[in-house]
């Protein structure tokens, strides 16, 4: 293990418990715990009664960690999906079990926060302090006072949503500068080399693999979140085989609703169903980096 992490240069603790993790399961996938309670199955509730919100959220999370974070790199938790006081528990409670039950896999706070610096200090204090995520992800196009409160805790992660998956992603991060470069191009140089303490890492979409071509010359060994694959459709064959880093890991490729709500086979659990999905993305990855090889 620490023979295979010298191959990397030095790097933010972050950074090195992901390809701690990549080696360790060979594997690049994670699970984005985006809960929809309309969507959570039938037997949560049974089990927590209806009306508990925070423990139906808090059970039905627990029992997805519990049967993928064999084949895990990272869990990435929205915020945005927690609202209101039962929500927020339960997002606490989620952190919770994580760092107790697997502190091996990287925790993600996702909210695509950014504002000003003064309310910026106090998320990063939330996030970093209180929920104890190991990482956050932000929006870079509010500039680097809304991003250096969290880069200013030099031990955890800011990852920059800074080629998206969303459709209309192209009318705002690909417009040509005057040298044409593409504005989401310049963000990532930008930010890489002045906003952080070698603790930023780049979001960038598998549904627009063509700008993934030759993307290691820009962001070196830093690993990647790879967005955009499961429900949105993004291309793994198209988009791993750019992205690889010198020993064959550097992204971290998370799925949300295929991972949660998986078409369940006759006489299947949730949590086996859930199983059964994160190992075909796993297996689905590594099937596309062998095409970088042929």
């Amino acid at each position: 293990m620490i023979e295979r992490l010298s191959n990397y240069e030095q790097s933010s603790p972050m950074i090195t418990k992901i390809r701690q993790r990549w080696f360790e399961i060979d594997a690049m996938s994670g699970v984005g715990l985006d809960p929809v309670v309309e969507k959570i199955p039938q037997e949560v509730w049974n089990q927590v009664g209806k009306g508990n919100i925070a423990d139906g959220i808090t059970f039905f999370n627990q029992k997805i960690i519990d049967a993928t974070a064999s084949q895990t790199v990272d869990y990435k938790i929205n915020a945005n999906f927690y609202s209101g006081e039962q929500g927020r528990r339960a997002l606490k409670n989620t952190f919770d079990y994580l760092k107790k039950t697997h502190p091996e896999i990287l925790r993600v706070c996702d909210g695509k926060f950014a504002d000003v610096g003064h309310t910026a200090d106090h998320l990063a204090a939330e996030i970093f302090e209180e929920l104890d995520a190991d990482a956050v992800l932000l929006n870079p196009y509010l500039g680097s006072d809304a991003i250096k409160p969290f880069t200013k805790y030099k031990d955890k992660l800011v990852i920059l949503c800074v080629n998206t998956s969303n459709p209309s992603a192209d009318e705002t991060q690909n417009i040509p500068l005057a040298d044409g470069t593409p504005y989401w191009k310049f963000i990532l140089r930008k930010s890489l080399e002045e906003w952080g303490n070698n603790n930023i890492i780049p979001v960038l979409s598998a549904t627009h693999p063509e700008n993934l071509i030759g993307i290691r010359s820009l962001v070196g060994q830093l690993p990647i979140l790879l967005a955009g694959v499961g429900s949105q459709g993004g291309d793994l064959n198209q988009s791993v085989p750019q992205c690889l880093d010198k020993n064959g890991y550097g992204l971290m490729i998370s799925a949300s609703r295929a991972i949660l709500y998986p078409e369940r086979q006759p006489g299947e659990s949730f949590p086996d169903a859930s199983r059964r999905a994160i190992t075909d993305l796993k297996n689905n990855i590594n099937q596309a980096k062998t095409l970088s090889h042929g």
